[in-house]
């Protein structure tokens, strides 16, 4: 009976890749601050970059670490619910009354009107750190968090420092929505977390896993075809895996009678993934704003880069003021990003490319 081989890539976010690439120093970074001590710097820790990066794939595998090591983890994704979410995976068993939790400092306090008497968050991370090496909290998305909830966490965590626990905190989230929150009002001690932010992994990084991970499956990638499916990548976590499975799975259907990846492979699980990076990312991204909105960002996709607000806005035909809503909401719907005062560009990846190749049927949504 021939062996069922499964593809090696994982294009779902958050799943743990073949290989964890272009990554080394941060999870350094973070061993060393596991061993370091009360206080060590890789303890605390900031993780940034935009879609498609592997911040979700990189948390994970920094839990894993802490687990391996012997400490507590505590993952969650940021939401209305945080600090609920926080507390549940401390003490599962914890019953909160719903009605009576309209601000989240009873937890900080300890004053509620709940079914049970309950400890702080404060007293169960303490009670975590104790019954093992020490305990970690990771928070995905953390710039969908209510301020409030990201404050006490904080604190919370910098008390227990101060208390010599064994504590980490690690949190991850696009760049500008990141710095946006730990900047807001008693968030110093965020601020001087250890950044880590994560850019396109380098090029000859990206062959060397994809051959690898081809080569192990029993499929043969190398040559001009690994360029071409390197070079796909962009060097963007969430591509290597996306591209790599279509290359992958196209170039699996003729294993019986050749195992080399071929040219037609390559273009055809390019193709395939280059679309479904359009469907996943790029649509979503895109859907439902105003024409006003979209015009900005077809603006913004004729530059190669950061552009000045004042210059799309007379590209435009408008006053600056007049187009500030419309930046900012596409700031806070998380499209472009402010890379420096008056400058903004995109923070999705490949959104350039792909408006300007769509220009004409994208427009024409809006009857242009």
């Amino acid at each position: 009976m021939s062996q069922t081989l499964i593809n090696p890539f994982r294009p779902t976010p958050g799943a743990e890749p073949p290989q964890l690439i272009g990554r080394e120093n941060v999870i350094a970074d973070f061993q060393n601050g596991l061993v370091g001590g009360v206080g060590a710097q890789g303890r605390l820790m900031r993780i940034t970059g935009p879609r498609g990066s592997g911040k979700t794939a990189l948390l994970t595998e920094l839990a894993q670490i802490a687990r391996d090591a012997g400490w507590k983890t505590v993952s969650v994704s940021a939401g209305k619910e945080l600090i609920n979410d926080v507390i549940h995976e401390l003490l599962p068993q914890f019953q909160i009354e719903k009605a009576n939790i309209s601000g989240k400092a009873l937890f900080a306090s300890g004053e509620a009107n709940i079914k049970t008497k309950t400890p702080t968050l404060r007293d169960l991370l303490r009670d975590a750190s104790e019954k093992d090496c020490g305990v970690l909290v990771t928070v995905d998305e953390i710039q969908d968090a209510q301020e409030e909830d990201v404050r006490l966490i904080a604190s919370t965590v910098q008390l227990l420092t101060g208390e010599k626990r064994d504590v980490a905190f690690v949190f991850a989230g696009l760049t500008t929505g990141v710095m946006d929150l730990i900047n807001g009002k008693a968030m110093s001690f965020l601020q001087r977390a250890q950044p880590e932010d994560l850019t396109e992994i380098n090029n000859l990084e990206v062959k060397l896993s994809l051959n690898d991970s081809f080569r192990e499956s029993g499929l043969s990638l190398e040559g001009d075809e690994l360029d071409q499916v390197a070079k796909a990548t962009h060097g963007y976590a969430y591509l290597i895996q996306l591209v790599g499975f279509y290359v992958w799975d196209r170039a699996n259907k003729h294993r019986n009678g050749s195992t080399t990846v071929s040219n037609e492979d390559v273009e055809n699980g390019i193709a395939l993934a280059t679309n479904r990076f359009h469907e996943t990312v790029h649509e979503p991204a895109i859907s439902n704003i105003s024409q006003k909105a979209m015009e900005y960002l077809i603006a913004l996709a004729n530059h190669d880069g950061a552009t000045s607000t004042k210059q799309l806005a007379t590209e435009l035909g408008k006053k600056p003021s007049s187009v500030t809503y419309v930046q900012r909401l596409l700031i806070q719907r998380q499209i472009i990003e402010r890379t420096a005062r008056g400058y903004v560009d995109f923070s999705i990846p490949l959104l350039r490319e792909y408006l300007r190749e769509a220009r004409d049927e994208i427009l024409e949504r809006y009857g242009e």
